[in-house]
């Protein structure tokens, strides 16, 4: 069942890449939420009360619910609902995308001795996701959309994670979440920022930064 999830996950980095609508975009964050969290469940070894409050609250609580709350109240104070200004058509962005997955898919059939200690469909799907969101961030204009497509790249991580051990060690998950909470809370500053100094928030602007200049 868990590869049924696995399979759904690799699938929602798939709609991200063929729209332009940025709260789309946030319900995809949601749902990649709830499949890592029934991955998570179906894929356990060991079931402990600690480790399903702590997949719960990391997946359902941030991933799902908090992290795509705060983006999609971000989208309705900026006014940019769309990203229309990729570099690349978003028919293409989605067959470059569908090509990079199916290589994924491709790589999770094929047995080598050194992928003996990892799955893997984890494997070749959460590789798909992390190339697929850093060829996102690329190509976008908007800060929102690189905010996004960051955080997807974060999921993919740690779906790449759990190709190597189920077992989740709690510290290392705790690290990649204080990563996230800091990375998303800096991006969220520089967004209100450029929107009070440019009134839009295309990356472009960003050459137009400066250091401030004070006399001595």
């Amino acid at each position: 069942m868990e590869n049924v999830f696995i399979i759904l996950f690799g699938f929602t980095i798939l709609y991200t890449a063929a729209t332009s609508r940025l709260a789309a975009h946030v319900k995809v964050l949601i749902w990649q939420g709830i499949l890592l969290f029934l991955i998570c469940m179906f894929g356990m070894n060991e079931f402990t009360l600690i480790n399903i409050l702590f997949i719960a609250f990391e997946t359902i609580v941030i991933k799902s619910i908090a992290i795509p709350a705060f983006l999609g109240g971000l989208i309705k104070r900026t006014k940019g609902y769309r990203d229309t200004e990729a570099n690349i058509h978003h028919f293409y962005s989605l067959f470059i995308s569908t090509i990079i997955l199916f290589f994924g898919f491709l790589v999770s059939n094929i047995n080598l001795p050194a992928m003996k200690m990892i799955n893997p469909l984890y494997f070749g799907v959460s590789i798909s996701v992390i190339i697929i969101s850093l060829m996102l961030i690329t190509i976008k204009h908007k800060v929102v959309s690189n905010v996004i497509d960051f955080i997807t790249m974060e999921n993919g991580i740690f779906l790449l994670s759990l190709s190597a051990a189920k077992e989740m060690p709690l510290i290392v998950n705790l690290g990649v979440l204080l990563d996230l909470f800091i990375a998303v809370f800096i991006l969220g500053l520089l967004v209100k920022h450029i929107n009070t100094e440019f009134n839009d928030l295309e990356i472009s602007h960003l050459s137009d930064l400066r250091d401030c200049e004070y006399d001595n």
